[in-house]
């Protein structure tokens, strides 16, 4: 896996992580993405990456096209 990869999939488990804490679980509880990638100090490039991967692993149910809101995936996460 390269670098970059390896940072989109880091990235995407600190949102899921800051989505779950922001959600208290609930996976109705819609977040803007742009919220998480400002609390996280993230730049357009770096979220819309851990976005789409963490849409992949299915831990994120997005809105729009590109995302603009994301919820948690009611399929649980496996570790």
């Amino acid at each position: 896996m390269s670098e970059r990869a390896d940072e989109a999939v880091r990235t995407a488990q600190a949102m899921r992580e800051d989505v779950v804490r922001l959600a208290r679980g609930r996976p109705c509880h819609w977040v803007p993405v742009h919220d998480i990638a400002q609390r996280l100090g993230l730049d357009d490039e770096a979220s819309a990456a851990a976005v789409r991967h963490a849409i992949e692993q299915g831990w994120f149910v997005a809105d729009g096209d590109p995302p603009h809101s994301v919820r948690l995936s009611v399929v649980p996460m496996a570790t």
